[in-house]
């Protein structure tokens, strides 16, 4: 197993010595050092020159990938057996990325320029922030404590983020200290400060339910019949008393297998929103499709007005944030595997898939509670889409009046080629769109006929590399 060490120190300045080429080069084999790996040494800067918290993908000399992450402060170190590796620099899906192919030998330092990457669209200028609603750390069944989790969601562009262990808050102390540090700074050069939120994942044998803002940690969570319990009453209680709490109750994965998933969609109403997107499985396929397909009958419901509106939450559900990528197991030998051997190599991206949010003015926690409720808000791993019907966005009703038509603006930014650019109405697909971006961008509006009140539309987009993004609806009233 190859060994791979990344130092976190939070507040311990780092000093890297400076190279012309490239890449510098110090030979250590006269050392009495035991550690025969090579040292690497770097820091990422932003294109202004500031210190840049990132992440670094590993690609192995057998193809093997892994996610790691500069410390707070931007520095580096990587201890990596001889053989030639490519570190792809990355931040997120708003700043460029950059790739730096290097071969080390045994025992010896290589110091690497400074990296820089570009922030080529600054989401929060236009009031969108981005964040993470469902995680783990060693506090229950994750892989990296507290202090890399935190490190991992600002290295990936993040804004905010809820700490969500298994019905435990032993880890929220600790988590909410990440509310001191940098996610990014504004077009003016102000810190905006990572919002560090409270959580728990109340986790059942009847399935899965967060609880957002507050560390819940219930009774109900064991739902015993041989006890006398029944399940979609103790369910019905721990959605109630989340929300009596002041915190956000979502339903996690509700199509997942086993006692993953939910069966009581009679009580859907008692809850706040659905995880309809869940990073562990593939996008738009399979589980989340159908979770997907069921978010849009229960808007169905709620336009026959039956139902309360459920906002569509996403969830990375991160239990290992270096989505580390084996090349020996990829089987591409039908589309269906290759799509998934994709998504694996796309996992290496901590943190997606992520939920973008609207909040005017200084992000805060009450601002973010407001707008995960309120569904303004949408689910990517990459590609960044705002809507909106006059000025009205996503969870927000349109009022219609005497007009039949009405003029939806999108305003795309990807990295990926989009392949297909859906409107869907109700429901349905009304239009698709294959857009042409101008580099990362792609501006449009877009005409639908025979609208009347009550109507929704919910924008979907389809990327290569299994790029996604889908919006909360835009209601006519």
């Amino acid at each position: 197993m190859k060994k791979i060490f990344i130092g976190f120190l939070l507040f311990l300045a780092f000093a890297v010595v400076g190279c012309t080429g490239g890449v510098t080069t110090e030979d250590n084999s006269g050392s009495d050092d035991l550690s025969f790996p090579a040292t690497i040494k770097g820091r990422v800067l932003s294109g202004a020159g500031d210190m840049l918290t990132a992440g670094i993908i590993i690609t192995y000399p057998n193809g093997d990938m892994e996610r790691v992450n500069t410390n707070i402060l931007s520095g580096y170190t990587l201890y990596l057996e001889e053989g030639e590796y490519t570190l792809t620099f990355t931040r997120g899906m708003e700043y460029s990325t950059k790739s730096v192919t290097i071969e080390v030998e045994n025992y010896k330092t290589y110091y690497v320029d400074d990296v820089r990457l570009n922030h080529l669209h600054q989401g929060t200028s236009l009031g969108w922030y981005l964040g993470a609603l469902h995680q783990h750390t060693t506090f229950s069944d994750g892989k990296q404590g507290v202090e890399a989790v935190l490190v991992s969601n600002i290295s990936s562009g993040l804004h905010f983020g809820y700490l969500t262990d298994h019905n435990t808050a032993a880890g929220l102390a600790e988590w909410v200290q990440g509310s001191r540090l940098v996610s990014e700074f504004d077009s003016f050069g102000n810190p905006i400060y990572f919002v560090a939120m409270r959580g728990v994942e109340v986790t059942t044998d009847y399935g899965h339910f967060q609880s957002l803002g507050v560390g819940n940690v219930l009774e109900q969570a064991d739902i015993n019949p041989i006890k006398g319990d029944v399940p979609i009453d103790e369910i019905k209680e721990i959605a109630e008393e989340i929300v009596r709490s002041g915190a956000i109750s979502t339903i996690n994965h509700p199509f997942a297998t086993s006692v993953l998933g939910f069966n009581y969609w009679e009580i859907a109403d008692e809850f706040d929103g659905i995880e309809i997107w869940n990073g562990l499985y593939p996008t738009n396929r399979n589980e989340n499709a159908k979770a997907r397909d069921k978010w849009f009958e229960l808007l169905e419901e709620h336009r026959a007005g039956n139902l309360k509106f459920l906002p569509a939450t996403s969830g990375a559900d991160n239990h290992d944030i270096t989505g580390y990528y084996t090349a020996a197991y990829a089987d591409r030998s039908t589309e269906e595997k290759a799509y998934k051997d994709d998504y694996l190599r796309r996992g290496v991206y901590s943190n997606m898939p992520s939920l973008a949010l609207y909040v005017e003015g200084e992000l805060t926690e009450e601002k973010i509670k407001n707008a995960i409720l309120n569904g303004n808000s949408y689910l990517t791993n990459g590609p960044r889409i705002v809507a909106d019907i006059e000025g009205m966005i996503y969870g927000e009703t349109y009022a219609l009046g005497q007009e039949t038509s009405v003029d939806i603006n999108l305003d795309l930014f990807s990295f990926d080629e989009i392949v297909e650019l859906r409107i869907i109405k109700n429901g349905v697909i009304i239009e698709t769109i294959v857009p042409e971006l101008d580099g990362y961008s792609y501006q449009d509006t877009i005409t639908v006929n025979d609208v009347s009140v009550g109507d929704w539309f919910v924008i979907e987009i389809i990327g290569d590399f299994t790029a996604y993004a889908i919006t909360n609806p835009i209601f006519l009233g």
